[in-house]
């Protein structure tokens, strides 16, 4: 990646970070997503979400520097909102309707489009199959144990099971991509969920919908070792 670009992600990386502020602070609230934020000074923790977001970009552009500007638009929006939805679990172990279920809809008809303009239509497909695979599978969980894996969770499944599947060349490399994930989500989850069992013991609530997050993440990233491409 040149240095230009490196500086145009970083500086686009700064209104992700206001952004996410703005899903972090109204998400969880009745008030309206889209009237403008007065935000105040740094606190430490939207330093941390914009440091974040703005390493995210860095990582995924270089990751994904053959994609077409569509998609690696989409990848890292997506990214935005996980990080903002990983925040919101963490503090109050809901993943809001209002900021999943339109941005489900809306990555549907990105995706479409960009698949349709770019001429690869089988990446529609592809997505279709990632998201039926991981909504599927949390579904099923959810179905068998309700209060180890919430709704909430199988509706931001079928999200990211959409970029997971639009990111790959074949439909087993969807399903393929799909089940990485899964596995290093839930594998992080456990581990974060023991060590909370230990420190504070007795039954607590617990948010699995930032490791689901961090396991899409890492599952797209690392997507050429995984697949073997």
């Amino acid at each position: 990646m040149t240095l230009w670009r490196l500086v145009l992600v970083v500086a686009l990386s700064l209104p992700a970070g206001w952004f996410a502020e703005l899903l972090i602070v109204r998400g969880p609230t009745e008030e309206p997503l889209l009237l403008p934020l007065r935000l105040g000074g740094m606190s430490r923790r939207r330093l941390l979400t914009q440091v974040f977001i703005s390493l995210g970009f860095v990582l995924i552009t270089l990751r994904f520097d053959e994609l077409s500007f569509g998609l690696l638009a989409g990848m890292l929006t997506l990214y935005t909102v996980l990080v903002a939805l990983a925040i919101i679990d963490s503090a109050t172990y809901r993943l809001p309707d209002r900021i999943v279920l339109p941005m489900l809809c809306l990555s549907i008809v990105w995706i479409t489009a960009v698949a349709l303009i770019d001429g690869n239509p089988e990446k529609i497909q592809f997505a279709i199959c990632g998201a039926l695979v991981f909504f599927g599978t949390l579904l099923v969980a959810h179905l068998i144990s309700p209060r180890g894996m919430g709704f909430g969770d199988v509706k931001l499944a079928a999200l990211m099971g959409l970029f997971l599947g639009a990111s790959s060349t074949t439909l087993m490399d969807a399903v393929v991509l799909v089940l990485w994930a899964m596995v290093i989500g839930f594998a992080m989850g456990t581990v974060a969920g023991l060590a909370i069992l230990v420190r504070r013991g007795g039954n607590h609530p617990f948010p699995f919908g930032p490791y689901l997050a961090a396991g899409t993440m890492i599952a797209l990233l690392a997507s050429s070792t995984f697949l073997r491409r």
